[in-house]
């Protein structure tokens, strides 16, 4: 196919008139690749889908389950390996990959080799022990939050702890994630965060591609999260991916939203426990009143059956009295038929002695009293 330049084509003519001449090249046929496998996802078909890559490039790979399924071993990543393959175009996107046929393993990649031998070093150290990670204050007042300006990322945990804790306060320490420069950013900008008051610190990226977080493998930045003033939640890349910021940090979240739900509490669990809590102290309420009422009913029985008592016995007691001084009464016994005798002064006459004759007396009796006047006394 010639593609003559008076004429204008479409992007899939010129992606095939390129896919027909990588075809055509025999030197592009049948190459043995060495490199490092990552990215390396295995489709529900059973074909293969991975990066062959060393330390300064990197070449997308298909191998079909045709081929796929005579191998002897499972390709992952950090595997060094050795491919046969051709190149070829994916025409769709324009993509040029390796087609592989074979693939012999080599060894642990080199890059993964050192990764491994340093968290060894960092873990004998005690960097990744549990006891020295602290708890995660719930109601914080200040977040900070590392991370790439515009990416996702930032977007997601401001916008998940504005919705959680809208009263916390959000500090950003701008810094790149991935590239040669990103361990000296993010390490300038953890430093910086040391110079706030900041309850929890929020560090991470959105998920990527093995080498592109490597900056979060940093010997000199991990060591620096380890001496940090206030706790560390880690949200590097997805549930797979996993750096050695993640073993130093406090926390690990899986997803920068998860972050944002391990830095707060969500004011709706606030809100839900406060109207718990009420509605457990109206019950406590209405329950104490009720037991004061039955109370007070209860010392109103007993004092109006204490004062029933009272007055019952007080009256009998009266009783008594009543009767101790009837029987004691004089007069009483004027109902037997008796009569007392008095002047006119009322001095009952006890001698005829003290009478004189002409001497007006008076005489009580149980119906009335009589009037009578001495004619003549007698003395025994």
């Amino acid at each position: 196919m010639i593609l003559p330049r008076t004429q204008s084509f479409s992007v899939s003519d010129v992606n095939k008139y390129i896919k027909g001449i990588l075809s055509n090249d025999e030197n592009l046929k049948f190459l043995c690749v060495k490199g490092e496998i990552s990215n390396f996802k295995q489709a529900g078909n059973g074909h293969y889908y991975f990066s062959l890559k060393d330390n300064d490039s990197s070449i997308g790979a298909v191998m079909f389950s045709t081929y796929a399924s005579k191998l002897t071993f499972e390709p992952k990543n950090g595997d060094e390996v050795l491919v046969l393959a051709s190149i070829d175009v994916y025409v769709p996107r324009g993509n040029y990959q390796l087609m592989v046929y074979e693939i012999d393993q080599v060894g642990l990649g080199n890059m993964l080799l050192e990764l491994e031998q340093l968290k060894q070093k960092l873990q004998k150290e005690g960097l990744f022990d549990e006891k020295r990670k602290r708890s995660i204050n719930l109601f914080p007042r200040a977040v900070g939050v590392i991370t790439a300006p515009n990416g996702a990322a930032i977007h997601d945990i401001v916008t998940n702890l504005h919705r959680r804790y809208p009263i916390c306060d959000i500090y950003v320490f701008p810094s790149s994630v991935q590239g040669e420069n990103a361990p000296k950013e993010l390490l300038k900008a953890f430093n910086k965060s040391q110079e706030y008051d900041l309850t929890t610190l929020i560090i991470g990226r959105g998920g990527g591609a093995s080498e592109d977080l490597s900056a979060f493998n940093d010997e000199t930045l991990v060591r620096a999260i380890a001496n940090s003033k206030m706790p560390v939640i880690s949200a590097v890349g997805h549930e797979v991916d996993v750096t050695l910021v993640d073993f130093v940090a406090d926390k690990r979240a899986s997803t920068p939203t998860g972050a944002a739900e391990l830095a707060s509490v969500d004011r709706r669990e606030i809100e839900q426990s406060l109207s718990y809590k009420f509605d457990d102290m109206a019950n406590i309420l209405k329950e104490n009143i009720q037991d004061l009422k039955n109370d007070i009913n209860n010392y109103k029985n007993d004092i109006e059956k204490s004062l029933y008592n009272s007055v019952a016995l007080n009256k009998s007691r009266l009783e008594g009295v009543k009767q101790h001084l009837n029987a004691l009464n004089p007069t009483a016994i004027l109902n037997r038929g008796y009569s007392i005798t008095t002047d006119q002064n009322g001095n009952v006459i006890s001698s005829v002695k003290s009478l004189n004759n002409d001497a007006i007396l008076l005489t009580k009796l149980k119906d009335g009293q009589i009037e009578s006047k001495i004619l003549s006394k007698k003395e025994n």
